[in-house]
């Protein structure tokens, strides 16, 4: 079920950053634009492009979880017998999952809360500045699902290697 779901979660993140990409590339060339042909860039751009940005490498970053593309050192662990391997895995995908837990869902929603209750906002974009936060816990609760599956996955290779042997 949880494959099934964070499947379909991938399918979304996947377009959801191809707009987010393609949003971000109309906005910044919009405000060369208007900075160069124009005279004078327009407020809202510069501001719009740095919200984006946010986005969209949070996400990604949760994307790349879900697709195992996260930074690792690969060219160690390969290197490495095949079920000290597995278990690798098995403490990356734990520890990938614990620091988007507390880190990024809860203490990025914490601040996404004080940014709420403070009132501070975007001022060219005339909107809280809890959007632009409310990407950590977005993509925190994201890679704790997909490490969740990971490290079932993890799991169940090291019971199948086990009882190959």
């Amino acid at each position: 079920m949880l494959g099934s779901i964070n499947s379909k979660a991938g399918k979304v993140l996947n377009v959801v950053l191809i707009v987010l990409f393609t949003l971000l590339v109309v906005d910044v060339f919009w405000g060369v634009l208007t900075r160069y042909v124009l005279g004078g860039q327009a407020r809202w751009s510069e501001e719009l492009a740095r919200l984006l940005m946010v986005w969209l490498a949070l996400l990604g970053a949760a994307l790349a979880s879900r697709e195992e593309k996260h930074l690792g050192l690969d060219v160690l662990v390969r290197q490495w017998p095949a079920d000290l391997q597995q278990w690798a895995r098995v403490f990356i995908h734990l520890c990938v999952g614990l620091f988007s837990l507390f880190i990024l869902t809860w203490g990025g929603g914490q601040m996404v809360l004080q940014r709420f209750s403070a009132g501070q906002m975007l001022p060219s974009l005339g909107i809280s500045k809890a959007w632009f936060y409310m990407a950590l816990p977005v993509s925190g609760i994201l890679m704790v699902l997909f490490s969740l599956e990971l490290l079932a996955a993890s799991f169940k290779a090291l019971k199948e290697g086990g009882e190959q042997e």
